[in-house]
């Protein structure tokens, strides 16, 4: 007969510290586990995407209630692309179903909870930028230099990885936390108002 487990390690704190180390694990090496098992940087990149919303905490008022869904918005996405996010789309995080949205309108880019910007047309990510400015929008994009544009989550190459920076001063002006954890893993982390 198998012993119970102490209470300690059943504890939530374990229980998060080792999904922390799982997620780091992935996120320090996703592209070259994406081309062992065939994954593309779509799907890498909206695999980064949904871990960044597990460990970001919004204001309760960026929410019509409880229940209310995380709405992902995709701005300049290509094909590919939208059907890397699509697989994340009705998945959960922290209790809110994933509602994806395409090509948003400058007027409904406030609505979204976080807002990815395809690397097509860098004036679309300034533009969609400027839009996400004044709300609790978590922007998240691969265009170059993102991070020091003002955006909160830059997704870039380097050491044949796809790796990302955080501009922590762009995060509290959306009135984000992103978790110490995620910080930890950070390529680099920034404190450009922008």
């Amino acid at each position: 007969m198998l012993a119970p487990r102490p209470a300690s390690l059943r504890s939530p704190a374990i229980h998060l510290l080792l999904t922390l180390l799982v997620f780091g694990c992935v996120l320090l090496r996703a592209v070259p586990a994406a081309a062992a098992n065939g994954s593309t940087d779509a799907q890498v990149k909206a695999g980064f995407v949904y871990n960044f919303a597990k460990f970001t905490e919004w204001p309760a008022s960026a929410f019509a209630s409880p229940q209310a869904p995380i709405r992902l918005c995709l701005s300049g996405v290509d094909e590919t692309q939208a059907k890397a996010f699509a697989g994340i789309a009705g998945r959960r995080v922290q209790g809110r179903e994933v509602q994806i949205k395409r090509n948003p309108a400058s007027a409904e880019i406030g609505e979204c909870n976080i807002l990815y910007v395809g690397d097509e047309e860098p004036k679309r990510a300034q533009a969609a930028l400027q839009a996400a400015r004044n709300a609790n929008v978590l922007t998240v994009s691969d265009s170059d230099g993102f991070a020091d544009s003002g955006g909160v989550i830059g997704l870039v190459y380097a050491d044949k990885r796809i790796q990302f920076e955080v501009n922590l001063g762009a995060a509290q002006r959306a009135g984000l936390k992103i978790a110490s954890q995620v910080l930890k893993i950070a390529r680099a982390v920034k404190d450009n108002k922008g």
